[in-house]
């Protein structure tokens, strides 16, 4: 049953109305129908993410019954063309009374084009894009693209674009102002971040596509007003404060896992998946095999004195909790993975993993690092044309092992302390 009475049909008219909802809990879409007033039988069908033109009619045989009657066959809905293929209300009007006037006359215009498409050879296969967003993901696993970035296009996919996935690639090329809107939908309904995510992977996927398919249209994400994305701003100011913090903490693995992102300022993942094996004790070094960019951006991470006596300390923890071999640096009963994987503490007043990070380039800067060194040591690219391609973190050791110390001096400076914490002290002792 439609939501609208009978109208007089215009183009404006059905531009303006909303696209069909979905059932709160089959999730069915919830098509509707509006009929216009001057053809009897011509309507538009609204549906999730599509609107198109239609008439429904009787349809007659030519056969009489007893009483001369002609013989009803039914009633046939025939599809007129998406409402974006007519550029007036009157073109669809005329075609409708085409399909009336076959109808009148006896002829299933649906009995027709599926005799003609029977006949007609097999059309080539309709590129969607769900196929360039396959496509796109075998090229980001070709490069060595991490599983989790992966997988995060996969789950925008599943999210936001499950109803556009089928739709022809060049279709969702020329409908701009539809991107346009699913952004503002994802917007309103699961917030600025995840729409803005979504609009850069449907451009990523087609920009990608574009390279191969010379005559499609502009990319549609052209036509996106991308939300505004505050940076953080929540770095660490309080080094007293945070670091009582963390020495409170109930599970002591986490507690060095907080020291641990603090003194290198080192992405979570990295540092959740940090193994034993990888620690150079003697230079003071611990290896990152597979950081943010894939294993071609593997390299070795710089640790102050304080944190290696506490690493120290924690793998002979380790050990007597572990067994002897055990490889990871931040082990977990609880993971899978055997090692810590949801790290973040909430409610406990620390801020969170990656604002760490910030708090630590804040701290270099302070500490008089030059871009050069932080830049190496966060494992940032260099965009400085040849001098930053010749740059490597793992061929100036010492140098960058220097530049960690005097952050690690600075920050406890900040503390207003000189251990990692008094258990530590006292196990490194």
């Amino acid at each position: 049953m439609s939501r609208y009475a009978p109208t007089k049909l215009t183009i404006r008219f059905v531009e303006n109305l909303p696209h069909a909802e979905r059932h709160p809990t089959t999730g069915r879409v919830l098509s509707y129908s509006v009929r216009d007033t001057l053809v009897p039988g011509l309507m538009v069908v609204v549906n999730a993410n599509s609107k198109s033109f239609a008439v429904q009619r009787d349809l007659y045989s030519e056969e009489r019954d007893t009483q001369g009657r002609r013989v009803k066959l039914g009633t046939r809905r025939v599809r007129l063309g998406d409402v974006r293929d007519f550029l007036s209300i009157e073109a669809v009007r005329a075609k409708a009374q085409e399909v009336i006037n076959q109808l009148r006359a006896g002829i299933d215009p649906n009995a027709q084009g599926v005799a003609q498409a029977q006949s007609a050879p097999a059309p080539a296969p309709t590129f969607t894009l769900g196929d360039a967003i396959d496509a796109y993901v075998e090229v980001c696993q070709r490069k060595g693209r991490r599983p989790s970035t992966i997988s995060g296009y996969q789950k925008l996919t599943q999210r936001y674009l499950r109803d556009w996935v089928g739709r022809p690639l060049r279709e969702v090329g020329d409908d701009p102002l539809g991107v346009d809107r699913l952004h503002r939908d994802i917007t309103r309904d699961h917030g600025p971040v995840a729409a803005n995510q979504t609009m850069r992977l449907v451009r990523a996927v087609y920009r990608s596509a574009a390279r191969k398919m010379r005559n499609l249209p502009p990319c549609p994400t052209d036509a996106v007003d991308f939300n505004e994305e505050r940076r953080r701003t929540l770095v660490v100011t309080d080094w007293a404060k945070f670091f009582d913090t963390v020495d409170g903490l109930r599970n002591p693995v986490t507690r060095s896992f907080y020291y641990f992102l603090a003194l290198t300022g080192c992405r979570k993942g990295a540092a959740e998946a940090a193994r034993v094996e990888h620690v150079n004790w003697e230079k003071g070094f611990i290896h990152i095999p597979d950081p943010k960019g894939g294993p071609k951006r593997a390299f070795d991470l710089p640790l102050g004195n304080r944190l290696l006596a506490l690493l120290r300390a924690q793998v002979e923890d380790n050990r007597a909790v572990f067994g002897p071999n055990y490889p990871w640096l931040f082990p977990s009963h609880f993971s899978s993975k055997g090692h810590l994987t949801q790290a973040a503490v909430r409610g406990q007043g620390l801020v969170n993993p990656h604002a760490i990070r910030h708090s630590w380039a804040s701290c270099a800067t302070a500490a008089g690092l030059n871009p050069y060194e932080i830049k190496l040591i966060l494992n940032h690219v260099i965009v400085d044309g040849a001098t930053g391609t010749y740059l490597h973190s793992s061929a100036m050791g010492d140098a960058l092992r220097r530049a960690a110390q005097r952050v690690e001096d600075y920050i406890f400076a900040r503390a207003g302390r000189n251990v990692v914490s008094l258990e530590a002290a006292r196990r490194a002792g």
